[in-house]
């Protein structure tokens, strides 16, 4: 495993600051599905020779918190995104109501969505599909990397549903990003990201492993919401050095697996 302090200085300092760029620039587009229905994705402008990257939310929805990452790594990476409204419209305040909400979540129809995203970036110019998510979305980022012919690589925040797909399978470039302070047992505390990594690990694919010692659950939540609603969680502080990390990282796999 890799700790969060083995980046370099220079390159964390070297890093943009990103707060101009919103995922929704261009608007709602509505996404065909195989079987024909739609799913709404708040999408970036098309960028020339650009990677092509699905983002996607945590338990919260479609929410102000994901469209500013995912401009973050739209910037980083140089890429264009999709990010995917998996609730259809849905957004909680609560974290009680959040779960309620992913507890009725079709998990199989949310890659199907993921899938539908992939189709549409690769058909709109992007050579490959990086699928990047966070919290509920990891966990669809790591099941699309398994299950999705489209996706060519995958990065998952603090993630993973156990039951979704064998990601001892796993044959698309992976990196992962986990808290040591996370307390969602099962889902992504200490000994769930120990497990991933040694299922990930028989899969003889390209594995990332990061691991940031003093963050919880939903590190990665720069917004003044975000990092309100993690004090009132009672998780440890956002640190905006362990983001740019995150970020610096995200961007070196996109630059050598997502192009």
């Amino acid at each position: 495993a890799l700790s969060s302090t083995c980046l370099s200085k220079s390159s964390v300092s070297s890093f943009p600051k990103m707060n101009s760029f919103k995922a929704h620039e261009q608007g709602l587009t509505q996404i065909k599905r195989e079987d024909g229905s739609e799913v709404p994705a708040f999408t970036s402008p098309a960028i020339p020779g650009g990677a092509g990257i699905v983002v996607i939310q945590e338990w919260w929805g479609v929410n102000d918190q994901v469209k500013t990452t995912a401009g973050d790594i739209a910037i980083a990476c140089n890429a264009r995104v999709a990010v995917p409204d998996l609730y259809r419209g849905k957004i909680a305040y609560e974290a009680a109501e959040a779960n309620h909400i992913m507890s009725g979540l079709d998990w199989p129809g949310a890659i199907q969505d993921v899938k539908a995203c992939a189709q549409w970036l690769k058909a709109n110019g992007c050579s490959k599909v990086t699928v990047a998510g966070f919290c509920m979305g990891g966990a669809l980022a790591l099941g699309s990397g398994v299950l999705v012919e489209e996706v060519d690589a995958c990065i998952a925040f603090y993630g993973w549903n156990k039951g979704l797909a064998d990601v001892s399978t796993m044959k698309k470039p992976t990196q992962c990003h986990f808290g040591d302070k996370d307390d969602h047992k099962g889902f992504s505390d200490a000994e769930t990201a120990n497990a991933l990594e040694a299922e990930l690990s028989k899969s003889g694919c390209t594995v990332e492993f990061y691991r940031y010692p003093t963050q919880g659950h939903g590190f990665m939540n720069r917004t003044a919401w975000g990092k309100e609603m993690q004090k009132k969680l009672g998780r440890p502080d956002v640190e905006e050095k362990e983001i740019e990390s995150a970020l610096a990282r995200v961007k070196e796999f996109v630059a050598k697996h997502g192009k």
